[in-house]
């Protein structure tokens, strides 16, 4: 039964590897463009030269891969990766670096952080397969069809197939508790799987009488993104009391924009065209704005997050960002991998945001309860009822 997914590992490797050669490119790159590489010129200088035998050693991609993992976390700074095939933040880079030429992804509608335990769900999005499956953010995936899970290689096998999952599931108490359920495997290029999770984020909650728009922004990585929020709070949310801009975990971007409906003042268009035809328009939107965050709240979102804070446009519920704010862009090595270089610093009113994490307003301790219940989200509610009681 191991064969197949044997087979399918080796395809994905390329077949003219060569190790000395993808170090020289790689550690060139590391040293033209990496952001610190005058301030810390030696700490750069010792750390390419420890890993160098290794990754030159290496008989193949992932034990290159492993190479660079190690190097890159002992220069601690954010924003800096190795990523092959194999890896889901490689075909990220790919929709970033191609865009619609990007190669798609085999997915289950979730992303995973390999830990020593495992595969750990780190984000579930909304109404995909893994979500209807019945995974949640911090479970552990064991099995697929009975083998070991990766979330890539093993998927790809299944590509519109369904597939058995089977996980565990962490309680407060410190217990797991096992858990199974079945997934539709789909295909799709990184970057549009969270454009199309985001798109379906965007709902109308009711809580007491009023009303509040929800939006999750995954990221902030293409104008399409800036568009679909856009489209939401001018549309369906127009007419809503208060609006909850969701910014957990995903990925940054660029900041620039994505405020621009919550700044504007809030004026009422009506468009008269030819002989009886009409059009409404909101321009800006000035209704409370509730902003969640959390510690997967990284790069262009911290900025966005601080920006809202110090403004006092909204209020930030949940707990703090990242503290991950180095700028980047992604780099191929060949055509079997991406290396994540941090370019530039960032500071927001002349403050350092890497490792110094923006503070939510409204601090909660849990994210989620054992039921799956969304806390962040149930106290964002409660604290735009707050304000629209007012």
């Amino acid at each position: 039964m191991l064969a197949p997914l044997l087979w399918l590992h080796i395809a994905t490797q390329p077949t003219d590897f060569n190790a000395p050669k993808t170090w020289e490119t790689v550690s060139k790159r590391i040293k033209t463009m990496y952001w610190a590489r005058n301030k810390v010129a030696d700490k750069l200088s010792r750390l390419l030269a420890e890993a160098e035998p290794r990754a030159t050693a290496a008989k193949d991609p992932n034990e290159f891969d492993a190479a660079m993992d190690d190097m890159i976390a002992k220069f601690g700074d954010s924003h800096f990766d190795f990523l092959t095939k194999d890896e889901q933040g490689f075909y990220l880079f790919d929709a970033l670096s191609k865009g619609d030429k990007a190669v798609k992804m085999p997915n289950i509608g979730a992303w995973f952080k390999k830990t020593k335990d495992g595969y750990t769900v780190q984000m579930v999005l909304e109404d995909g397969p893994a979500a209807k499956a019945g995974l949640r953010k911090g479970d552990v995936v064991t099995t697929i069809d009975g083998r070991p899970f990766a979330p890539v290689a093993p998927l790809a096998a299944s590509i519109g197939k369904t597939v058995r999952l089977e996980w565990m599931h962490p309680r407060s108490d410190g217990s797991l508790q096992q858990a199974t359920g079945s997934a539709d495997v789909a295909e799709t290029q990184g970057l549009q799987m969270f454009l199309d999770a985001s798109r379906r984020s965007g709902r109308i909650i009711e809580k007491d009488g009023k009303k509040f728009g929800y939006f999750h922004l995954w990221t902030m990585a293409s104008s399409a993104f800036k568009d679909a929020l856009e489209g939401f709070v001018y549309g369906k949310a127009k007419d809503t009391d208060a609006f909850i801009l969701d910014v957990r975990d995903g990925f940054g971007g660029r900041p620039e924009g994505y405020g621009d409906p919550f700044f504007r003042p809030e004026v009422k268009l009506d468009w008269t065209i030819g002989a009886g035809g009409s059009q409404k328009q909101l321009f800006g939107y000035q209704k409370p704005l509730i902003v969640i965050i959390n510690p997967g709240s990284r790069s262009a979102k911290e900025v966005f997050s601080y920006i809202m804070k110090k403004s006092k446009r909204a209020v930030l519920v949940g707990n703090h960002t990242a503290g991950d704010v180095l700028g980047t862009s992604p780099s191929p090595v060949e055509d079997w991998a991406y290396v994540e270089i941090p370019m530039v610093d960032v500071a927001v009113d002349g403050i350092r945001l890497e490792k110094n994490p923006v503070q939510a307003d409204v601090q909660v301790a849990r994210e989620y309860d054992d039921n799956g219940n969304d806390l962040y989200l149930e106290k964002a509610i409660e604290t735009a009822l707050g304000k629209v009681r007012r």
